[in-house]
């Protein structure tokens, strides 16, 4: 396993950022559930099916783009 050139830098993208974000979200749904049954019992039964599909769309294709956009130049002044 080889780490990328600017692994310095990881917690400025936003990929990290955003994968923190969701261990926070995970860890309070882990501790309070009830947080998670009453946002379910917002959405319409016949919905469910495809709001969770689509949640779980952005929760992998939103870090997946975050970190394949350009965010920035390197620490050292040279263009990423």
């Amino acid at each position: 396993m080889t780490l990328v050139d600017d692994a310095r830098a990881c917690w400025r993208w936003w990929s990290v950022r955003m994968a923190a974000l969701a261990g926070v979200v995970a860890g309070a749904l882990v501790a309070q559930p009830q947080i998670l049954t009453g946002l379910v019992a917002y959405v319409p039964e016949p919905w469910r099916p495809a709001a969770s599909a689509l949640a779980g769309l952005v929760v992998f294709a939103a870090p997946t783009m975050a970190r394949l956009i350009q965010q920035g130049s390197k620490a050292n002044g040279q263009s990423a």
